[in-house]
């Protein structure tokens, strides 16, 4: 079994991101409305942004672990990462009136491409 290689696995669950993305707008578009399409994509970003962020942690931690400096913004970024998700989509239901089963579902974007990622790894992993 080959090794994972991290940049390119992680690359291809942004693009399988941003696939599943456009597909669940689409679906939103057509099945709901505007309203639905919009908050589906807002959760899509918080998504986005929720896996770089995550990204990013496992990053410092890596360079923390090696001896190299952590800057505290990023440190900051990394504690108040729940509130700063959870204020964007408190912005999204209440001030935008977007739609809570859209938002949620877009919610599931980055858990989606990644499991699709780990699919794909298993089965090449055979091949």
């Amino acid at each position: 079994m080959k090794d994972l290689e991290y940049n390119r696995v992680i690359g291809r669950i942004g693009w399988i991101a941003v696939a599943v993305t456009a597909a669940g707008g689409a679906a939103w578009w057509v099945f709901g409305d505007t309203a639905a399409m919009l908050s589906f994509l807002g959760g899509a970003g918080i998504a986005g942004l929720s896996f770089w962020l995550l990204h990013r942690m496992v990053e410092d931690l890596q360079a923390a672990a090696e001896g190299r400096p952590v800057k505290k913004v990023r440190l900051a970024s990394h504690v108040f990462r729940v509130l700063i998700l959870g204020g964007i989509a408190y912005v999204i239901l209440e001030i935008c009136g977007g739609t809570r089963v859209a938002l949620a579902s877009g919610l599931t974007v980055a858990l989606t491409a990644a499991t699709i990622e780990v699919l794909i790894e298993l089965f090449y992993a055979r091949a």
